[in-house]
């Protein structure tokens, strides 16, 4: 159960929610009652002051410790929470006031009902007893009249303060505060837990579900790519981009085993035929005839070639022999050499050569990929058509183009051009000859140089080839 993405969502949630509360209820409840120990000292202490300003006024307003000045204090609602005790200036007990045991337990239960916990564990009527308690605090004060000492006030009370009732209620008012909210607290963690792992997952569990179709070869399943969640989102956007470059690799797949079964099949059919009319007598083996099966086998081995040569491309088996040489030479050489064809065909060759462009790359290399693009240009444009091949340098990079008129393609074979023996012509007609595996020989060399290759293109109408390649290689 807790090795589910939901469960462990759940768990993750919910504890570090219950965590937070539980400490942030504990930060709040430790400093907000010690504030409150503080504000309950300082009032304690205002009291205190409160209670040694009465007996000194009561004393001055009489002159003398008097039953009458004594009898004031001892009614006095100040004196209550205190135990008093008044020595004269020749240090004679003259007035004490102790709290009774009744007081005493009374304020030992509203100390523990705060959760302080003081105890005077032995209750005595006698102040000195009273001060052998550890809880017990005693503070004297000497009262004077014209510098004249009149006498001593002696206050003592179960330390840290007086609690009354309606402390110990605001107090226990704020403790029930902080226990609901805590509570709903960790109530609507719970359900947030519920909550986000079920967003969390619902997604996750059909991406991965598309992936196990996907896996199974059901590759046109998609996921649904309308998630909030930036990152699910664009998850969604691979699996499915996945998806569709598999399928697109499949049809490719089983279209490259076709055009390689057509390419083999063809040569061998006339191989065949041929070797067989001569065992069977029916031809002579005349050198005609055998020209014919030399140039099969020829076909045949040029493909095998072919297909080694790409393969040693795409396992980084070729090594360029990079140098600086003179592109403009170059393409001028390619192109004066491929004029008696053009001428042949009826189809004008233009060229626009930037003067003494150099170039650091591996020059046969580079040479190869000029006369693939330039013999498909010859061979996909129609008699009366037109070529034109430019070269240009941009600082950095060269660039070199070959536009022509001739039959161009449809938008969506672009993308498919540089596949292995790709035709956009499904009915594999194969009336312009070749293997289709030029142009993926072709950008790949490109590629090797750190360079790339674009299209432009539209049926009927023509194309543009687009050559960049760095100046330098790096």
């Amino acid at each position: 159960m807790f090795n589910k993405l939901k469960s462990r969502l759940i768990l993750l949630i919910m504890g570090g929610s219950i965590f937070a509360i539980v400490l942030v209820s504990f930060i709040t409840n430790v400093t907000l009652f010690n504030q409150f120990d503080i504000y309950m000292a300082t009032k304690q202490d205002k009291k205190i002051d409160a209670v040694v300003d009465m007996i000194y006024e009561a004393y001055i307003a009489d002159g003398s410790w008097s039953n009458n000045v004594l009898h004031y204090i001892n009614l006095s609602p100040l004196t209550s929470d205190f135990d008093i005790v008044i020595k004269d200036s020749k240090d004679n007990i003259i007035f004490e006031d102790v709290l009774d045991d009744t007081m005493i337990s009374h304020h030992n239960r509203m100390m523990q009902r705060m959760g302080h916990g003081m105890m005077r564990k032995n209750y005595s009527n006698s102040m000195d007893e009273l001060a052998k308690n550890e809880d017990y605090v005693k503070t004297s004060y000497t009262l004077n009249v014209d510098n004249n000492k009149i006498g001593t006030v002696d206050i003592g009370y179960v330390g840290p303060f007086y609690v009354s009732e309606s402390d110990v209620i605001f107090t226990e008012g704020i403790n029930r505060s902080i226990f609901y909210a805590a509570l709903i607290s960790i109530l609507a963690s719970i359900i947030l837990g519920l909550y986000s792992s079920k967003v969390f997952s619902k997604p996750i569990l059909k991406i991965t579900k598309v992936a196990n179709d996907i896996r199974d070869g059901k590759l046109d399943t998609k996921v649904d790519e309308n998630n909030n969640i930036i990152e699910l989102r664009e998850l969604s956007k691979s699996i499915n981009h996945l998806s569709k470059s598999l399928g697109e690799q499949e049809l490719l797949r089983k279209r490259l085993t076709s055009d390689i079964s057509h390419e083999l099949r063809t040569p061998l059919t006339v191989l065949q035929s041929h070797i067989e009319a001569i065992i069977d007598g029916v031809w002579e083996p005349t050198e005609e005839r055998l020209n014919v099966c030399k140039n099969e086998v020829v076909r045949l081995i040029k493909l095998v070639e072919e297909l080694k040569y790409l393969t040693d491309i795409d396992n980084r088996k070729i090594i360029l022999e990079n140098k600086s040489y003179n592109l403009s030479r170059e393409i001028i050489e390619v192109v004066e050499g491929f004029k008696s064809q053009f001428i042949e065909k009826e189809i004008t060759l233009n060229s626009n050569i930037m003067e003494d462009v150099f170039l650091v790359g591996d020059r046969d290399k580079i040479k190869q990929v000029i006369i693939n693009l330039l013999s498909n240009a010859l061979k996909f444009t129609n008699t009366g058509g037109r070529v034109e091949v430019g070269l240009e340098d941009n600082g950095n990079e060269v660039v070199i183009t070959v536009n022509d008129n001739g039959i161009g393609v449809d938008k969506k074979d672009i993308p498919y051009l540089f596949e292995r023996l790709y035709r956009s012509d499904i009915s594999r007609n194969r009336k312009t000859g070749g293997t289709g595996i030029g142009l993926t020989i072709t950008k790949s060399l490109i590629e090797e140089h750190g360079g790339r290759i674009e299209v432009e293109s539209e049926k009927d109408r023509g194309t543009k080839v687009i050559v960049k390649l760095p100046k330098k290689v790096k």
